[in-house]
This record gives C-alpha cells, sequence and structure tokens, in this order.
C-alpha cells in the first residue's frame, strides 16, 4: 500500500468513509444478543468506544494522521492498557441523547457517508447512533472530547469479549482541529500513535500473558500479538488485546489488507493479577 495516503490530510477522511461505508457491521445482531441476555438473566453488556484519528507532526516533523488513544489508570479495570476512548451503554440516557445528538451528528458527516446510510437499514443505522453518543458521551467524561468538535467517518465490525462478558461498538472518528483535552481519574494518559506504525513489522512483538484465575485455578499462559511503543518519555507501552484487534481490522480495511505478516522472535512478558479484572487494585 502506497502509506502517502495517511499524509494527505485533506483526502484521507473521504478515502477512509469510502471503505468503511461498504463494511458490513453487526451491531442489530449483537445488540439482540446482548438483550437477550439480559432477559435469561446472563450479564453481557455493551460499549461504544470512538477510534480517534487527529492530523499532526511525527517525530520526524512530517505530518501525517495517528490514532489517539488512552492509557487507563489504576483506578479502573484493565489498569495500564492502552484503549479506545468509551464506555458502557447506559441504555436509558443514551437513548435520549442520541435523538438530541442525531441531527447535529449526521450534519458532520461529509456528503460521501450517503452511502453508508443508503447501505444500512434503519434498525442498524439507529444503533450506529446509539453506540456513538454512547461513545462520545463517555469520551466527553474520560478526556473532554467535545462530542460537537469531531467528523463521524464510519462503524467498524463489533468485538466480543469473553473474560469481561463485554460486546465493544467501535465508531470511528475524526478530530479535525488539535484539542487540548482534560482526562479525568480513569485516564493516567493520551497516547498518539503514527498509523504509518503498524506497517513496519519491527514494531511487532508477542506478549506473554501470565494470569492467576482463582484461588483454585491454574495460571496459564498465553501469547499475544502486540505493538511496542515508546512514548515522549522514552517508557515503553504495549497496545494488546481488543483495541489492538479492532485498529488492525480497521486497517485491514482500509489497506485492502496490505499488513505486514507478524513474524516477530520479540516476546514481552506481563503477568495479570484479579484487580486487572476488578479495578480494585487498592
Amino acid at each position: 500500500m502506497n502509506l502517502s495516503i495517511f499524509r494527505q490530510q485533506d483526502s484521507f477522511p473521504s478515502f477512509v468513509a469510502d471503505k468503511l461505508s461498504s463494511v458490513s457491521i453487526d451491531y442489530k445482531e449483537k445488540y439482540q444478543c446482548i438483550q437477550f441476555a439480559g432477559k435469561i438473566g446472563t450479564n453481557r453488556l455493551g460499549a461504544g468506544v470512538v477510534l480517534l484519528l487527529n492530523y499532526k507532526k511525527n517525530n520526524h516533523d512530517q505530518a501525517e494522521y495517528f490514532f489517539q488513544l488512552i492509557k487507563r489508570s489504576d483506578k479502573v479495570s484493565q489498569a495500564g492498557d492502552i484503549s479506545c476512548p468509551g464506555g458502557m451503554l447506559h441504555p436509558f440516557t443514551d437513548k435520549i441523547l442520541s435523538h438530541l445528538l442525531a441531527t447535529r451528528i449526521v450534519s458532520t458527516m461529509p456528503d460521501h457517508l450517503s452511502n453508508f446510510i443508503q447501505s444500512h437499514d434503519k434498525e442498524t443505522i439507529n444503533l450506529v447512533h446509539l453506540f456513538l453518543t454512547n461513545a462520545l458521551r463517555e469520551a466527553w467524561e474520560e478526556i473532554g472530547l467535545n462530542p460537537l468538535r469531531v467528523l463521524f467517518l464510519g462503524a467498524l465490525p463489533c468485538y466480543s469479549l469473553i473474560l469481561f462478558t463485554k460486546t465493544i461498538f467501535p465508531l470511528v472518528c475524526l478530530v479535525p482541529e488539535p484539542l487540548e483535552f482534560k482526562l479525568n481519574a480513569e485516564v493516567e494518559k493520551i497516547l498518539e500513535i503514527p498509523i504509518s506504525t503498524f506497517f513496519e513489522g519491527s514494531n511487532y512483538a508477542f506478549l506473554e500473558i501470565e494470569s492467576p484465575f482463582g484461588n483454585s485455578s491454574p495460571t496459564y499462559s498465553n501469547q499475544y500479538p502486540c505493538i511496542v511503543l515508546t512514548d515522549d518519555q522514552g517508557k515503553q507501552e504495549i497496545l494488546w488485546g481488543a483495541t489492538f484487534n479492532i485498529i488492525m481490522h480497521f486497517l485491514r480495511i482500509i489497506s485492502d489488507n496490505t499488513l505486514p505478516l507478524i513474524t516477530s522472535s520479540k516476546i514481552i512478558k506481563k503477568v495479570l493479577s484479579q484487580s486487572y479484572i476488578s479495578g480494585n487494585s487498592k
């Protein structure tokens, strides 16, 4: 793939929106599963997250598009993980806000997103509005993102977690201008990752997770592909798990599946504790 597209400020949003307009999304099916789980007394939750894009200069003083992600603080579950801003759906609140914001959100869509609307049924579009509202509400709470100052580019298929009995509904948005974020206690910091990072095979590794599940359960290890990052202070950060997979799915769509094969021999170890699940680290 010609990576110069990531440096084209004006044409990249249209490029992404056109790619996402034809993607099959499973919001209706996954939301029905969540509703059915509630009826039979099981606990399957839905969460909207926003995959934020921003245009800025990289470390080589070249401008390109970045992912704007958050590092979760030790006040919440999955502490230390890198994730997309967002969180749990509040059905009653988010439905009301969805109706209030629907016109404003649709009006921010470029003309080419009419293809997205035309290619999905009304129920799916309503769910996209619902989870976009959910994701933007949570992003406002977490990082102070103004929901009226982002540009919606499209939706990605859901990603279901097993350990947390949660289904993630990812929405792709553009921050068209520099913003000053205000982090709450749930967020340690903002991480900005150039999209080109994912097209360099040397940035990949495998994360070996060791995690005990209860006193009687054996500890087991698994290896997961990840991206190894170095922040502005020289500290190593690891992008793995759901957020890694959501981003990889997005990049496969927009690059016509031309990401490098992950063949790294680099192994990084990480030990998870019970507080990783509960969030009660103190």
